[in-house]
């Protein structure tokens, strides 16, 4: 390995540190969803009967139960706030490498999310059907997992999961293939 290797790369930490575009924008995603669950446990909204221990959950019940009665149970607790900050370290890392690197910056990325040529294939035909059918896996994805679980309060179901991720995959993945260039015809 050379030293100009060594001064271009830091190491696995400045993956993590200084993400890239992409690993920024899950960063700005898990870390406002880690945000949303945390504020819904602590006003009791997560689940009908229970309340989450964020550090139970996340080590596997090593540190403490995952789900705990609602009824008496603190509205904050120690691992409601180590949880919140982690979420916020997320959203800040990923706000952070968003604002140096996209173009536009902050603005620029925000705008991005309305304004791209996903959301118009929901009603035309731009960029094909393949395209379309990501589309609505996404609108889909999302809406069905928000509107359940407003409705019945399941934001930690893993049924309402597994079909909102199911959906969301589908949706990202039929996207990017809408995207991919055409394929060799020698190619067998």
């Amino acid at each position: 390995m050379s030293s100009e290797e060594n001064a271009e790369s830091g190491g696995m930490a400045d993956i993590f540190i200084k993400p890239s575009v992409t690993l920024s924008k899950w960063y700005i995603a898990l870390g406002t969803w880690g945000l949303v669950l945390a504020i819904l446990n602590m006003t009791g909204q997560i689940h009908p009967t229970y309340r989450v221990s964020w550090g139970g959950l996340l080590t596997f019940e090593m540190l403490a139960d995952a789900f705990g009665n609602k009824e008496g149970a603190p509205a904050v607790v120690a691992g409601d706030l180590v949880f919140i900050a982690a979420c916020l370290a997320l959203v800040g890392l990923g706000l952070r490498s968003i604002n140096e690197s996209f173009d536009g910056g902050l603005a620029g990325f925000a705008r991005s999310l309305v304004l791209n040529d996903t959301w118009p294939a929901l009603v035309g035909s731009e960029g094909g059907l393949m395209r379309a059918v990501g589309a609505w896996c996404l609108l889909l994805g999302f809406g069905f997992y928000i509107g359940y679980s407003v409705l019945y309060m399941t934001w930690i179901d893993l049924g309402v999961y597994s079909v909102s991720i199911t959906l969301v995959a589908f949706g990202f993945a039929l996207n990017a293939a809408s995207r991919a260039p055409p394929g060799d015809d020698t190619v067998m």
